[in-house]
């Protein structure tokens, strides 16, 4: 969930807002072709255990119409990445722009992390980032945006990062309308476990590993990745809201043994459909579960 972040921004707008103004693409109909490696992070992993290559992939039109029968308005996007392999295993519109809701907590985050050239923050920073991600509680995100400029977190990230499609948000005090990709979203998970020095990936992993069933707000956050995979071990971060006159929901984590696959799903519909959008997430990871679960691995 996201609220509004209650102080003034400061020099919040800039360079880093010339295209904030672009509304979230309508969803199309047409199944992406497999994504190409995103951008700024190394192709090779790090060295761990030897894990079966495994030929298998899944249609992302059947991942598609699992989520559609949800909720025929759905528009969806949505990648499975293996980073044993580097490859892209199923892909559907991962270029098409949603609104970030509480996924922009990980660029806030990271943007927090990234101060003082990495030096591992104290032991209060350390909480009030596993209350960020873990509970995904919005006054820590208010804070934290606020302190980092706003919109200036999502500019600094998308250079650090290489991410291709994300923008700030047109208002900088709305940090839930800052726009994301599912490719982008890949890259961020893959900078955090490929990437990131050990102490800061360890202060990420374990929040998003520790997420709460029920969210600071009373949402339930076990939609996606929670509910639809379970049984194998997640990192995940659960987004949730309203930006316009659509309702969003977004799941996205690290899951399998050794964070083997990253999962990114997002959806939205007119804001009608809020209450209905937890169930087209979780259909989509469940229809994508055959891709990461320990019994396919």
């Amino acid at each position: 969930m996201w609220i509004l972040a209650a102080a003034t921004l400061v020099g919040a707008t800039g360079a880093g807002l010339a295209s904030a103004a672009v509304t979230p693409s309508v969803d199309g109909s047409v199944a992406a072709s497999p994504a190409p490696t995103p951008h700024g992070v190394a192709t090779t992993p790090r060295p761990r255990a030897v894990t079966p290559v495994r030929p298998q992939t899944t249609d992302a039109a059947a991942v598609q119409g699992a989520m559609r029968a949800v909720l025929a308005s759905a528009g969806v996007g949505f990648e499975v990445f293996d980073r044993t392999t580097s490859t892209v295993l199923t892909s559907h519109l991962a270029d098409q722009r949603f609104a970030a809701m509480s996924q922009v907590k990980l660029l806030i985050a990271l943007d927090v992390l990234a101060r003082d050239n990495q030096k591992v923050p104290d032991d209060a920073t350390k909480q009030e980032l596993h209350q960020l991600l873990a509970h995904s509680d919005d006054r820590v995100a208010n804070r934290f945006w606020t302190a980092g400029g706003g919109p200036a977190i999502v500019t600094r990230m998308v250079s650090r990062l290489g991410l291709s499609g994300t923008r700030p948000p047109g208002d900088p005090g709305e940090w839930g309308d800052t726009l994301i990709t599912a490719q982008d979203m890949v890259t961020v998970y893959r900078y955090i476990a490929d990437r990131l020095p050990e102490p800061d990936r360890n202060v990420i992993l374990t929040a998003l590993a520790d997420t709460s069933k029920i969210a600071v707000d009373g949402f339930d956050q076990y939609f996606g990745i929670p509910d639809g995979i379970p049984h194998t071990c997640r990192a995940a971060k659960q987004g949730w809201g309203t930006s316009g006159s659509q309702a969003v929901m977004n799941s996205t984590g690290l899951v399998g043994s050794d964070w083997r696959y990253v999962v990114i799903v997002l959806a939205r519909a007119p804001v009608n459909s809020y209450s209905t959008l937890p169930a087209v997430v979780t259909a989509g990871a469940r229809a994508l579960a055959n891709l990461v679960s320990p019994a396919s691995s």
